[in-house]
């Protein structure tokens, strides 16, 4: 908290006014950088095609690959990583903030794409899970687990995950 409050210029009073402890201060953090992809998501109308299912979903991995591999953002998840080992508050404040952020606006537009009679969606929850899941694999090897640094994946490797997973739901299984 002092190397806090000594980068933002203010005092530790002025700090603990806002932020009570390190927890919170990092699920502000957090929740800050993964408001940049909620209007990725919620900001466009629900599909009315396939094509703009398949923009929406490419417009979301980009968002979440390009945005959670900065380098800044980086420093951020594996500084997360490290204390969650030691405080099981971080856990939670993690979870919240990215996994589960990212799994609810993804459920959202799937079952809108399934009302609107776009893909098969019996089970949102998990084929949420099964678009955030390779995306976010991105993010773990890739940069996470990366001696590099790792960048983000080129536009033919996001078309080819959203279009695996798009395929997944709109097969229709042999009567």
């Amino acid at each position: 908290m002092a190397a806090v409050t000594a980068e933002a210029g203010v005092s530790k009073q002025t700090l603990y006014a806002y932020f009570p402890g390190k927890i919170e201060l990092l699920r502000a953090i957090v929740e800050d950088e993964l408001s940049s992809l909620r209007p990725t998501a919620a900001a466009r109308p629900p599909a009315a095609s396939l094509a703009e299912l398949r923009e929406t979903l490419l417009s979301l991995a980009r968002g979440i690959t390009h945005r959670l591999m900065d380098p800044d953002v980086m420093a951020l998840l594996r500084l997360l990583v490290g204390e969650a080992v030691h405080l099981p508050e971080i856990r939670h404040v993690f979870r919240q903030a990215i996994p589960a952020q990212l799994l609810s606006m993804v459920e959202a537009v799937l079952i809108d794409a399934g009302r609107a009679g776009l893909v098969q969606v019996p089970r949102p929850e998990l084929s949420a899970r099964m678009f955030v899941g390779p995306v976010m694999s991105f993010v773990a090897l890739d940069g996470l687990f990366s001696l590099e640094g790792g960048s983000p994946p080129d536009e033919d490797t996001l078309d080819f995950v959203v279009d695996a997973f798009l395929h997944s739901l709109t097969s229709r299984e042999p009567s």
